[in-house]
């Protein structure tokens, strides 16, 4: 018999002799839980001194907190324990039925068949000397080798996009097998792909970490007083109708109600170009288009920015505008002569942006997405009612949130150089 075997039935015949112990227990998992414990000690055959109740308690608490991983230690082992016990008496010629009942008294009434017991014993007597089970036709449950793991490996570096049946299927093995190479062998999980606003050139990438630095020269340390000369503004469409988003519409309910239901909206067709424009203090302007028109740089430099001009005169009615940087982006309407010519002779420093770089602009990653979200649910009927929302969420949205902004625009800004001008939203 291997040693292995021998401890097996070296430990239910300690268990027997000390069964009438656990037989003051009220449940029988304080049997599987000194099965355990005796299993893990070294040399069971040594123990020459008798237990005490006391010890059993002690063990009791050492196990307490460990019950789950011996739990499933003792699902695994229990059918080889039962096995080699039952392959040793019936060496000794003990009848089937004893030797169950045997086995019940430790492991409890429905441990074991009678029928079983019988089946094992006839095994052992034809010459069956393994206490596990013989190998079945068909195709094994894990196929997990050497050869199958290269196979799925050079599959996914071939193409990352194939799911597990379809590895499956090629190699030959079973889904379970598969999906054990990849994630235990190969240490693969399955992510969706990271969307980004542009795939970006080497060129690129090199221009946004150079124009990052140069930002961070200036702005690193945010208790500088030039982060208060920061303005910043660019343009986007607000819908007269924009659908809440899917979060919003959780609810706690009992387990036996069924989940609410909500008629899927789409957005409006219906919606206005805004120009707004904010700084460390709060909203600046807002300006919308008129219906049909898009902006230009004359509709840019007449309406937008000499309102900026307008509320810098009323705030700092000796420095006005002058010296203040200003943060857009690319757009052929602030890239056009007329509004580089205005910029210069009101002595407005602009700012460095990248080209795609919507991850660095304080509008696009604070204002915008937080505007749309206090807007979402409710419909408007006119362009008065939509323009009055929009003031009052802007107005609504404390000082401190818009010099965070700021803040993050920093913090992205030294991201960017981290990861060499690569997008950064969503990576680790």
């Amino acid at each position: 018999m291997s040693r292995t075997a021998t401890r097996d039935v070296l430990k239910v015949l300690i268990l027997m002799r000390y069964r009438s112990y656990f037989k003051r227990f009220r449940h029988e998992l304080y049997i599987f839980q000194m099965c355990i414990i005796l299993s893990t000690r070294t040399y069971i055959y040594r123990f020459d001194r008798t237990f005490s109740l006391g010890d059993i308690h002690v063990l009791n608490r050492v196990t307490r907190y460990h019950w789950p991983i011996f739990l499933a230690a003792m699902k695994g082992s229990q059918k080889s324990e039962i096995r080699a016990y039952i392959k040793a008496r019936g060496a000794l010629k003990i009848p089937a039925i004893k030797i169950r009942k045997e086995l019940c008294d430790i492991y409890g009434s429905s441990a074991v068949s009678l029928i079983t017991v019988r089946r094992w014993l006839n095994k052992f007597q034809n010459g069956k000397t393994s206490v596990e089970d013989s190998d079945r036709s068909g195709r094994p449950r894990f196929q997990v080798s050497e050869a199958n793991i290269a196979a799925v490996k050079k599959l996914v570096e071939g193409d990352a996009r194939y799911t597990v049946k379809d590895i499956a299927g090629y190699v030959g093995i079973s889904s379970a097998a598969a999906h054990k190479i990849l994630t235990h062998h190969l240490g693969l999980r399955k992510l969706c792909a990271r969307w980004v606003p542009h795939l970006l050139t080497k060129e690129q990438k090199t221009h946004r970490v150079k124009c990052a630095r140069e930002l961070l020269k200036t702005y690193k340390n945010c208790a500088n007083k030039r982060i208060f000369e920061l303005l910043t503004g660019d343009e986007t469409w607000i819908y007269y109708f924009e659908p809440q988003r899917k979060i919003k519409n959780k609810v706690w309910i009992d387990q036996n109600r069924n989940r609410p239901i909500i008629a899927k909206r789409s957005q409006s067709a219906k919606k206005v170009l805004y120009a707004i424009f904010f700084n460390c203090h709060g909203p600046v302007v807002q300006v919308a288009t008129p219906s049909g028109r898009s902006i230009t740089g004359t509709f840019y430099k007449n309406n937008v920015l000499k309102k900026v001009k307008n509320y810098y005169l009323k705030r700092r009615p000796k420095t006005g505008i002058r010296h203040i940087c200003l943060i857009h982006d690319n757009a052929p309407a602030h890239k056009s002569k007329i509004v580089q010519d205005y910029l210069l002779q009101e002595t407005i420093n602009q700012l460095p942006h990248p080209p795609y770089s919507p991850d660095l602009s304080p509008c696009d990653f604070f204002l915008f997405p937080r505007l749309k979200k206090m807007l979402s649910g409710r419909r408007y009927n006119s362009r008065n009612a939509l323009g009055s929302a929009i003031y009052q969420c802007l107005n609504s949205i404390p000082k401190a949130d818009y010099f965070s902004a700021f803040r993050s625009w920093i913090a992205r800004l030294e991201k960017c150089v981290s990861v060499k001008g690569e997008y950064f939203e969503g990576m680790k």
